[in-house]
Order: C-alpha cells, then sequence, then structure tokens
C-alpha cells in the first residue's frame, strides 16, 4: 500500500509527504488532527506470501514490540506514541524530530570533526544502551537514521527494524524483518533463518556509522569484506586526523565476527573514552533570598526617571532577545548584551573581555541570537539600514541579509541546518522569511491585505509561533510545518495577545490586556487560557520566563515600580529584588545554578546586575559616561 498526499488514517492522521522508503514500507509525514501536531508514521508492509497462521503470528508480535516501544523514554530516542492496523498493514507513529539526518550532513560537509562525532557517539550509545536494557535491539542504525537537531542534540529515529531480545532464546521469531542497509548490517542480520541478533548487532552499526561521519566514505557492506579483505581500509587510511584510540575503537565494534565485538554500548563508550554518559537529573536551583510581596514605604521623590521610547518593532525583537539569552543561560553560551557605552548601542560581552563588534560611524547593532557552531546572529544598521549579520567564533561578522532596496530585515531565529528565520518588509510590509543555508530566501508568511507577521518563535514540533494583526489585532498564530496557518488565540473584544512563549509540555505563556490590563496568561495544551497573575489594582505584570521546576519569573510594578517577581508552581508571588529608592529592575533572564541576569536603573542608569544564589546582588556592567546596557524587555 502506498500512501498519497492528504490521506487519513485511523481518522486522525492526515498524510503529507513522504519521509524515506525501504525494503519494508516507508515513512510518512503526517499531521495529527486531534492534538495539532506533526508526527512521522512508518508503515510497515508483511512480506509477501505469507500463510494466514504466521500473518496471525506476526499481528501478535508486533502488537507486543509496539507495546514496549511505547514505554521506552529516553532524550536521545524518537517517541513512539500509537500503533495500529489499517488495510492489512501495521503503522508505528512517532514523533516527529526536526532536524537534520546524519547523511545529509555528511553528503554537504564531508567529513565531521571528531569531537562532533564523539559527542553524538555518546548520545547514540546512551540510547542503544537503555533500548538493550528494556529487551529492544535496534537492527537499523545508520546515518539516515540519526537526527541532528538545532541545539546538536542527536536523535535515534526509526525503529522499522526493532527486535524484542531475550538474551536465553534470541531467536527472531516473526516474519516482519529486514536486513538493514547492507553497509550498516552486521553480517549475522543477513541470517535470517537463525537471526542471531543482539546487542553487539547495534554496536557494529554504529561503529559503521562512526566509519562513514569520520572518513565521508560509506564502509564496504559485510558481505564485501567476507569476499575480499582489500575492500576495508581503515579509518585513517582516509582521514589521518582521525585520533589512534578512536580508530581502534570504530575498527573494533565493526569486527565481523560478533564475539571480538564490544560486548555492550557502555564499553563501547569506555573504549571512546567517554565514559557513562548516561543524563543526570538536574541538580535543584539554589534561591536566592527573597521577601515576600510587601508595601514598600513611600521612598523620597526622586527626579523622573527618562524613557526611551521604543518603536513597535522593537517589541518583537525585544521578546526575541530574550528567549535568545535564556538559551544562552542554558546552553552555556557567553552572554553578548547590547550597550550604548561607545554612546551608541553596540555588542558587549560582560565578562571583562570588552567590546566584541565596533560598527563603523554612527551605525548601530542589536537584537543578539546565539546560532550554531559558536556563531552569533544580530541586527545591525552599519551599512545604512536594518540587516541580519552573523559573527562568526573567529570575530569576523559577515552580511546575512541583503534587502531589496530601502527594505529592511531583522529578529534572526536559526533553525536546524544552518537556516534562519527571520521578520523583514522586503515585500512591502512585515512578514516572516526563511533564508535556506544555501542563501535563498523563501517567504513564510502571506499575511492577507495589510496586515503584517512578525516575532516568530520555533516550537518543539517544528511548527512557528508568531505574532499578526491579520484579523485587525494582534493574536498569537501557529503555523505547522505543512505551511497551514491556525490563529491560537480569540482576544475578545479589542483587547489583544501577543509575545508567545512555548514551555514544555505544548503550553504556551504570553502576555495580553484581554481583562482590561497586561496580566500573564497561560493557554493549555488542551486550548484552555488561564490567567496566571492577578497584579492588584490597576498595576500591570508583563516579561515572562519560565524557569526549570515550573516557576515563571516576570517583571512586574504591583508594588508601584518595576521590580523581579517570581511565581512558584503553587502560584505564590514572591519579590525578587527590592531596588533601592525610586530605582527600578525588570527583564529578568535565568542562569545555571539559580542566579539571575536583569537590568536596573539602580545606580543612576541602567545597567546589567545579577543576583547570585545566595541573594547578593553584583553588578555586571560599569558602562562609561552617560551610556546604558540593559537587557531586552517586552
Amino acid at each position: 500500500m502506498t500512501l498519497t498526499t492528504g490521506q487519513m488514517l485511523q481518522n486522525r492522521y492526515r498524510v503529507a509527504s513522504p519521509l524515506g522508503q525501504g525494503g519494508m514500507g516507508a515513512v510518512y509525514r503526517a499531521w495529527d488532527t486531534r492534538l495539532n501536531v506533526p508526527v512521522a508514521l512508518k508503515e510497515m508492509v508483511p512480506q509477501p506470501g505469507l500463510d494466514p497462521y504466521t500473518l496471525a503470528q506476526l499481528r501478535q508480535q508486533f502488537q507486543q514490540e509496539a507495546t514496549i516501544l511505547a514505554r521506552l523514554d529516553h532524550p536521545h530516542l524518537v517517541r513512539v506514541t500509537d500503533f495500529f492496523e489499517e488495510a492489512g498493514n501495521a503503522y508505528l507513529v512517532m514523533n516527529f524530530v526536526e532536524g537534520e539526518n546524519l547523511a545529509e550532513r555528511i553528503e554537504r560537509e564531508g567529513a565531521q570533526p571528531e569531537g562532533h562525532m564523539l559527542e553524538w557517539a555518546g548520545q547514540l550509545l546512551d540510547a542503544l544502551g537503555y533500548c538493550h536494557s528494556q529487551g529492544v535491539i535496534h537492527r537499523d542504525v545508520k546515518p539516515q537514521n540519526v537526527i541532528i537537531r538545532s541545539g546538536g542534540r542527536a536523535v535515534l529515529v526509526d525503529f522499522g527494524l526493532v527486535k524484542l531480545w531475550d538474551p536465553h532464546d534470541p531467536r527472531t521469531k516473526t516474519a516482519m524483518r529486514g536486513m538493514g542497509t547492507p553497509e550498516y548490517a552486521p553480517p549475522e542480520q543477513y541470517d535470517v533463518g537463525l537471526g542471531h541478533t543482539d546487542p553487539r548487532s547495534d554496536v557494529y552499526s554504529l561503529g559503521a556509522t562512526l566509519y562513514h561521519a569520520l572518513t565521508g566514505q560509506a564502509p564496504p557492506t559485510a558481505t564485501q569484506r567476507i569476499a575480499s579483505r582489500s575492500a576495508f581500509r581503515p579509518p585513517r587510511g582516509l582521514n589521518q586526523r582521525i585520533s589512534p584510540a578512536t580508530e581502534t575503537a570504530v575498527l573494533r565494534a565493526m569486527e565481523l565476527t560478533v564475539e571480538d565485538r564490544f560486548p555492550t554500548a557502555q564499553a563501547m563508550a569506555t573504549a571512546l573514552g567517554l565514559g557513562s554518559r548516561q543524563p543526570a537529573p538536574p541538580a535543584p536551583p539554589v534561591r536566592p533570598k527573597r521577601e515576600r510581596t510587601k508595601k514598600l514605604s513611600e521612598p523620597q521623590p526622586p527626579a523622573p526617571v527618562q524613557r526611551k521610547r521604543v518603536p513597535v518593532w522593537a517589541w518583537a525583537v525585544g521578546g526575541l532577545a530574550v528567549l535568545a539569552l535564556v538559551v544562552v543561560a542554558v546552553f552555556g553560551v557567553k552572554a553578548l548584551v547590547t550597550s550604548g557605552r561607545g554612546g551608541k548601542q553596540d555588542v558587549y560581552r560582560p565578562t571583562g573581555e570588552g567590546q566584541v563588534t565596533r560598527t563603523p560611524g554612527r551605525i548601530e547593532t542589536w537584537s543578539l541570537v546565539p546560532a550554531s557552531g559558536g556563531t552569533t546572529l544580530f541586527t545591525s544598521d552599519r551599512d545604512g539600514k536594518r540587516e541580519i549579520y552573523r559573527m562568526t567564533g573567529t570575530g569576523e561578522v559577515v552580511r546575512v541579509t541583503h534587502t531589496p532596496g530601502s527594505r529592511e530585515s531583522w529578529a534572526p531565529v536559526p533553525e536546524s541546518g544552518g537556516a534562519i528565520l527571520f521578520t523583514s518588509d522586503r515585500d512591502g510590509k512585515r512578514e516572516i522569511h526563511r533564508m535556506t543555508g544555501t542563501g535563498e530566501v523563501v517567504r513564510v508568511t502571506h499575511t492577507p491585505g495589510r496586515g503584517g507577521s512578525w516575532a516568530p518563535v520555533r516550537e518543539s514540533g517544528g511548527a512557528i509561533l508568531f505574532t499578526s494583526d491579520r484579523d485587525g489585532k494582534r493574536e498569537l498564530y501557529r503555523m505547522t510545518g505543512m505551511g497551514e496557518v491556525m490563529r491560537v488565540t480569540h482576544t475578545p473584544g479589542s483587547r489583544e495577545s501577543w509575545a508567545p512563549v512555548p514551555e514544555p509540555g505544548g503550553a504556551i505563556l504570553f502576555t495580553s490586556d484581554r481583562d482590561g490590563k497586561r496580566e500573564l496568561y497561560r493557554l493549555t495544551g488542551t486550548g484552555e487560557v488561564v490567567r496566571v497573575t492577578h497584579t492588584p489594582g490597576s498595576r500591570e505584570s508583563w516579561s515572562p520566563v519560565p524557569e526549570p521546576g515550573g516557576a515563571i519569573l516576570f517583571t512586574s510594578d504591583r508594588d508601584g515600580k518595576r521590580e523581579l517577581y517570581r511565581m512558584t508552581g503553587a502560584g505564590e508571588v514572591v519579590r525578587v529584588t527590592s531596588t533601592p529608592g525610586a530605582r527600578e529592575s525588570w527583564a529578568p533572564v535565568p542562569e545555571p545554578g539559580g542566579a539571575i541576569l536583569f537590568t536596573s536603573d539602580r545606580d543612576g542608569k541602567q545597567e546589567l546586575y545579577r543576583l547570585t544564589g545566595t541573594g547578593e546582588i553584583v553588578r555586571i556592567t560599569n558602562t562609561p559616561g552617560r551610556g546604558e546596557s540593559w537587557l531586552a524587555d517586552w
């Protein structure tokens, strides 16, 4: 059976496009119309000519396998969410993993750096070790089944050839079996009659995958190696930059004789110098000292603080910058900040290393977003108008966009494979565009009439959240992986909603004035809108940032001026900062270990501060003269 685009299965899964074809069936990208998320649909077709008794055994075995696969839960394994039979064929439904498969990366770039491959090998060996501990053999480890996500995480996908393994009875009992891809399949996997595959078979396939990635060339098949020893060249014969230790480990993993290989995935990890790489549970964050919300004593009236008037588009850029700084905090990228210390906005690193960019003339630089490979995307008008630039790890600045005429581009969001989402008015109004890895610019949104779309934020399933006034006022929208645009919020009356922030589990935090003033809201996975903050009187709350453990950091003027607050998972609101006098603090960004970066004018002008885990406040920037430094706010 060949599935066609638009075909519905189980009155739930709508087929979008084929992802791959093999001897045992095919994998399709589909849309779960019940949960509104993309999925990968694996169609497994039994071998032709099977008798009814064998087919019945096959169905029973498939159900058993699918039930066990659905219980697997590992950060480097694709998650199986459903299984069913239709029209005589069996189907597995898996989470759709957004990213680039390793085969595509090798084809584009050639041999991969050893450091990257060892990191991914450790993750994949973790996944395989976990599978083997659950009695599951993957049987089809290959570059095409390794997805590299945008954050650098490797995920093993496609359980199409999976086998339940019993060390006391290792025979394969069903006919729903393939031999895998020849270049990566060990010789015992070709023995259909016996099927003596065990964890060492997956070790061979991963070794062959590493061979291909490190050399840029697929290894010869097991049968070619058996027929002629000269068919196989050691990895360092193809790439002398591979270390001898890594080559030795790969060669042992690819031994033709089962007994000569590593006995377990963990043994292979140890030989590669990776040790045990099972993820440890995150340490509980150290909470800073804080005080409960209370009425502040009346300060002496100071001179009013001058506010900078922010253009409308800057709110979109600011929201992205907050998310980017959260990425910086979580993934350990050195923080880069925008500052006016030199008399104009430019980029600085607040670690004593000084200025990062030296933008010529009166031109300014802003809106930093960390990208892969140690580069940084940012927006600048250094060439006379707002464009997107990339700063490499060596400090070289490369212009990314060349918007025609006087039009502009801004607010970059990196995607997997080197693509970039961004906002631009290159076609006469604000729309979202994508620049592919080859430099081609493709318009993503086509907002009707005079409406615009802006500030894209990637969701984990591959969809894009964004803000748009396409229906007459600011609302949240989602563009699915298939290009379908769905309105997410329906704010009553003339009120508006904006600035979405995805949360784990599919919920969305956002800001809205739907109840008459700015408050924080959560759109749950079931579509229910729940008001998160209830700021007393006419005061407001905004700028939500999720923390690990379910807490939310935000900015509020509930006590008369802007301060930082934390709402715990139990709904308790705790004041985090107590800025002296009439000065204020805002725009929190969590850091590892429980510290918080934020902006404050407590010393007379906007500077960056850190609230440590012990409650101590440390000034990070000391901007010369009248210049200022700050983090983005909504």
